[in-house]
């Protein structure tokens, strides 16, 4: 029986150039649904059981009539409650409020890992897809973008419209629940509350203005941080071998001591943002209202049930705090998505592969990478054919490797044309005519000095490359040798010039050997 391929998830393969709570919205529709279906109904327990244990602390019963326990609204359903049956559905409604909480935490944990993977692989696409000289200048980027950003957006994206619903529709819920005893306020409580209310928002929105200006400096210094780190990591031993650790561990420290002193900088702007709005303007409305009231009996009898809404509305305000790391990540995850894609013309021809290659005419070719004053290559002019190993050779830095990548469709030239010739006498423009990914995965091969192999020594490594290459592209009509054999003691050396002769007989072959 065939082994059933795992399901992996999926990415499209033109990825957004904007991601937002929407766009996940759509994605996890029925998830979203689900959870926020469950939250509603984990909210209403929720608010039952406050309005309840309000009612105990107030004494609001008379007798062995315990519905007067209930919200009024639920009075009804519930006449003359006995100590027993409060007992037993009170148990009931414990049961039904841990099970709801259980699966909305589970789900709620369930969005933000979907949410997060799936924003790390969008951007891990849309790298793939950047042109290569957009590639070398965001290599950096790139991981602290996957690393940190992907997983706060996964965080938040869900995060705060649940948290937001949750305390909005509480504070919907008590207010319709005990409208009656909220009504008995006067004017003077009631406008002192609104009041309040502004004041809180103003307080909140400034603070939050804040962090997410400092927010912003941080990721800022912590991709240069990342940077160095990875570089450091990733070639330990040669920095090892060469007696560099010393100032790299120099380096590395100053980076993070300049990084730890600015999140120090930044700290008591952030712990003013979470302690004026939710600890201490939220907490000190009770009493203040019991101040400005004129009638201390009704504020008293109200005061839980409006300390709890404005509870409610310092989670809505701490949710507001909590957007600053969101809107952070967003706006450099979607300035990231925004950046113009590679054109690999996936509309045009997928050249035959029974269609023979007679030649590669480079006319005139002119190419300097982005920010340079010099030309790489300029005016440059050479027809490739099959049947003689055609060397390129040339001191460093001459455009040796970048030839190589304007023949694998990775770099546009900035003036001329390569044009491909077939047995059958037909030209193509390699650069408009022809499907650039399918030229590369099936027409071309190209092997490097760099490989993608973690074991062995160095020229191990290279020849294990080599013969990879040639197993697995044995079908390509082009190959592209880039400095691949540098590595390769004596032996192997021979070993290659034969395979290079053999493939010579009917094969386009570039080689490029310092």
């Amino acid at each position: 029986m065939p082994r059933k391929s795992p399901n992996y998830p999926s990415v499209c393969q033109s990825p957004p150039k904007k991601i937002g709570f929407w766009t996940l919205v759509k994605k996890f529709k029925w998830e979203v649904f689900r959870h926020f279906l469950l939250i509603t109904v984990w909210t209403i327990l929720y608010t039952i059981v406050f309005a309840l244990i309000n009612n105990i602390i107030e004494k609001k019963f008379a007798g062995d009539n315990f519905s007067l326990l209930l919200p009024e609204k639920l009075q009804g359903l519930f006449p003359n409650l006995t100590l027993k049956q409060l007992v037993f559905w009170g148990l009931v409604l414990v049961g039904l409020f841990a099970f709801t909480s259980y699966f909305s935490s589970l789900w709620e944990e369930e969005l933000r890992i979907k949410g997060g993977h799936y924003v790390k692989n969008t951007l891990l696409e849309k790298f793939r897809q950047l042109p290569l000289t957009e590639r070398k200048a965001r290599q950096k980027e790139i991981s602290t973008l996957v690393e940190l950003d992907s997983g706060q957006f996964g965080r938040y994206w869900e995060h705060l419209p649940n948290h937001i619903y949750h305390s909005a529709l509480t504070i919907v819920l008590l207010l319709w629940i005990k409208w009656e005893d909220f009504s008995q306020m006067g004017v003077k409580e009631a406008a002192f509350a609104f009041v309040w209310l502004i004041l809180l928002n103003f307080v909140s929105y400034f603070f939050t203005k804040l962090v997410l200006r400092n927010d912003k400096k941080y990721k800022k210094e912590l991709t240069k941080e990342w940077a160095a780190r990875e570089k450091e990591t990733s070639h330990s031993i040669l920095i090892d071998s060469m007696g560099l650790t010393s100032h790299y561990r120099t380096k590395q420290l100053k980076i993070s001591k300049k990084n730890e002193n600015l999140l120090f900088s930044f700290n008591p702007i952030k712990a003013l943002n979470k302690t004026v709005p939710n600890y201490f303007l939220a907490q000190m409305f009770p009493y203040l209202l019991i101040l400005v009231s004129i009638n201390f009996g009704v504020a008293q009898g109200n005061l839980m049930g409006i300390w709890f809404i404005f509870q409610n509305f310092g989670d809505i305000f701490e949710c507001f705090w909590d957007y600053a790391d969101f809107s952070s990540s967003l706006t450099r995850i979607n300035t990231f998505l925004s950046l113009p894609q590679k054109n690999d013309n996936l509309a045009q021809l997928k050249f035959p592969t029974n269609l023979k290659i007679i030649t590669i005419d480079c006319q005139n070719i002119s190419f300097r990478y982005p920010g340079q004053k010099e030309w790489l290559l300029k005016n440059y002019s050479r027809t490739f054919t099959p049947g003689t190993l055609n060397h390129l050779t040339g001191k460093n830095g001459s455009g040796k490797s970048t030839l190589l990548y304007l023949l694998l469709g990775l770099l546009t030239p900035n003036k001329g044309k390569i044009i491909i010739t077939d047995n059958q006498g037909n030209n193509y423009n390699l650069l408009t005519d022809i499907n650039l990914q399918s030229w590369r995965k099936n027409n071309i091969a190209y092997c490097s000095h760099e490989t993608l192999l973690e074991e062995g020594s160095t020229g191990q490594k290279q020849w294990t490359n080599i013969n990879h290459t040639l197993q697995r592209k044995s079908h390509s009509q082009i190959f592209l040798f880039d400095e691949a054999d540098n590595g390769l003691d004596q032996d192997h050396q021979e070993r290659f010039k034969k395979i290079i002769g053999g493939l010579v007989k009917n094969k386009i072959v570039i080689y490029i050997k310092h």
